[in-house]
């Protein structure tokens, strides 16, 4: 078989990339000769498996619906009174602030009015990645292995953002939303005008703004291909680094017991500390990821020169973080206790 299948290798440094949790293909399409690893082609077949990065990509999508179908259950207002607006529930108060600064201190000081037109897909973005970092880092595959004592599961599980054919699609999404943001708040015209940044009225500068116009789509486009870069690298390296230092325990091993024994002491510390810096890693990959591509929409989407003329100095973009400052409270619900 071209890909190995999840049974056929337990080394630590394997379980970072992709397996098939099955062994015979869904789909086997033929497309020529020849192999092309990165793109499953092997003996000029294309054969189509359900890896372990696209089950945990399933699982972290259906994950953010239940975990936020809860929230809103207790986000929602019940009975009467200023109670029957109180958030109930710690789980719920938490997210619920979560959802607030993403809101106020990362869409908000770059999208001004539209914030609240297209906060929803920013919500999406940040907690579906977010929780595909976190899910990632629960050994799933060996907690089945433990309870069934089957090696073929030792490669279920995994952090779907560690393939970069999931991070492609996240960013493709963030290149769309920055045409079609863009295009729908400033008109077709506008947009595209956009890109050339010293105009078309002058006809002898055109040979300076057509390439200043190509540049800008390029850039563009290599601003969207880094974000996918830099979410699989960031999350792949991580694991590579914990994959590699449990692997010193088998290594050790092989000379002596006692070593072993030694090192692996030494590797549950510092797995520790490692799995604490990843984690730390997953909420600031899922920040990074928001951030970038809120940014990259206002920058063709709105014209702060515009917003900050008409922004009301009393509104709530002018007063927020002094109101902050004043009472603390409207930093979210967990300040109230």
């Amino acid at each position: 078989m071209p890909l190995l299948v999840a049974s056929t290798d337990h080394s630590p440094i394997t379980h970072v990339l992709p397996h098939p949790l099955h062994e015979n293909p869904i789909v086997s399409v033929p497309v020529g000769e020849g192999d092309i690893p990165a793109l499953n082609i092997f003996d000029g077949r294309y054969d189509f498996f359900i890896t372990n990065h696209l089950m945990m990509s399933l699982v972290g999508a259906v994950t953010v619906i239940l975990v936020f179908a809860y929230v809103a259950s207790r986000v929602r207002a019940k009975g009467q009174g200023l109670e029957a607006f109180k958030t109930r529930g710690r789980v719920a108060q938490l997210f619920e602030t979560m959802c607030s600064f993403i809101r106020d201190e990362v869409a908000r000081p770059n999208l001004g009015h539209l914030t609240d037109k297209y906060i929803y897909y920013i919500w999406t973005i940040f907690f579906f990645i977010l929780f595909c970092n976190v899910i990632g880092l629960i050994p799933i595959g060996y907690i089945m292995q433990s309870f069934t004592g089957n090696t073929a599961y030792s490669h279920w599980g995994g952090t779907a953002t560690g393939n970069l054919s999931l991070n492609a699609i996240l960013a493709l999404g963030s290149f769309f939303a920055i045409l079609f943001i863009g295009i729908r708040e400033t008109g077709a015209k506008t947009f595209f005008l956009h890109f050339n940044p010293i105009g078309w009225d002058d006809p002898k500068m055109l040979l300076i703004g057509i390439p200043l116009y190509a540049l800008e789509w390029i850039g563009l486009i290599i601003k969207c291909v880094v974000l996918a870069m830099r979410l699989f690298g960031t999350m792949m390296a991580g694991h590579l680094v914990i994959a590699a230092f449990v692997g010193l325990v088998f290594t050790a091993a092989e000379f002596s017991h006692a070593l072993g024994y030694g090192v692996e002491l030494s590797v549950i510390g510092g797995g520790i500390v490692l799995t604490l810096l990843e984690l730390f890693i997953c909420f600031l990959q899922a920040f990074i990821f928001t951030f970038l591509t809120v940014l990259f929409i206002a920058m063709t989407a709105v014209h702060h020169d515009d917003h900050h003329e008409e922004e009301h100095p009393f509104s709530d973009e002018g007063q927020m973080d002094i109101d902050k400052l004043i009472d603390p409270k409207r930093l979210g619900p967990l300040v109230h206790e």
